[in-house]
């Protein structure tokens, strides 16, 4: 097959993207939360040296990328890139690599689990074809290091805290961690502001009385960020959803898109023309 009948369109659907010399493509991986084990990174290196030019990139959004593949190659290497769990992944208009950070329980500020809910999300939704792309980032707690704010969709994870007054011994532990300034010892009992407590936990982790626990945990959702030429924040549409309200975000979300989009919208401007209470009543009932 000669370059000019190569269908580069359907190639990038499975993670085949021509480079500048159109001799060469970059294999992009499906990797949900950037999670390798050290066979799979082992096993990557040779692939790399094989197929490539012993090169391998660690994308923005925690992929991995071989690049200078020959065109005639690309089967081989699928193969190879499938027996060790790393699939070719997906780019164009479709929902793209779940990003997360590391979460818990390897991180003490984490409060849930962002491997096991990014593998969910990525077994429904990766590489379901959409208008345009589609970024969806979890994070373990109000730190935001997954950047939430900064995807179509962004998943947090929250939890409220509740003073228990005949435990509380006026340490002011909580007090002194609090960021926020949300927590003050008031008639030797610690007090909080909910009006700035952001739901870190970190009172509820430092508290040596058990004192401080939580009240109510979950996810809080954002929708409609991106970066890009034309960077926008996602509006936060609810605190403390639970995991099966995520994926009737997600779904519905996805569905009103592929409905409602003009030709190349982003969500986040869908959202806007679409107007915010609109698109969240449509997602949400």
């Amino acid at each position: 097959m000669t370059i000019k009948e190569i269908d580069y369109e359907d190639l990038k659907k499975g993670g085949y993207i021509v480079q500048r010399n159109p001799e060469y493509f970059t294999v992009r991986l499906r990797v949900p939360g950037g999670d390798l084990s050290a066979d799979q990174l082992k096993a990557l290196a040779e692939i790399a040296e094989k197929y490539g030019r012993d090169q391998i990139h660690l994308t923005t959004r925690q992929g991995v990328q071989i690049p200078y593949v020959k065109y005639e190659k690309l089967g081989e290497i699928t193969e190879e890139l499938k027996k060790i769990g790393t699939p070719p992944g997906s780019c164009g208009p479709r929902v793209r690599n779940i990003s997360s950070c590391v979460g818990a329980p390897e991180c003490p500020q984490a409060l849930i689990n962002t491997s096991e809910l990014t593998r969910k999300i990525d077994e429904r939704y990766f590489g379901r074809d959409l208008p345009t792309k589609i970024k969806i980032g979890i994070t373990g707690c109000p730190n935001s290091c997954a950047k939430p704010q900064l995807n179509d969709i962004g998943i947090m994870g929250v939890v409220k805290p509740k003073i228990i007054p005949e435990k509380c011994n006026g340490c002011g532990l909580c007090m002194e961690i609090c960021k926020e300034g949300a927590i003050k010892i008031i008639d030797g009992k610690a007090v909080i502001d909910y009006n700035r407590c952001i739901y870190c936990g970190e009172c509820i982790r430092v508290c040596p009385m058990d004192a401080d626990v939580p009240e109510k945990e979950g996810y809080t959702v954002f929708i409609g960020g991106n970066v890009g030429r034309h960077p926008r924040l996602a509006q936060k549409i609810i605190d403390f959803a639970d995991e099966e309200t995520i994926f009737k975000i997600i779904e519905n979300s996805l569905k009103v898109f592929k409905e409602e989009a003009a030709p190349n919208e982003r969500f986040g401007h869908l959202i806007d023309r679409l107007g915010i209470g609109e698109f969240i009543k449509r997602i949400l009932t």
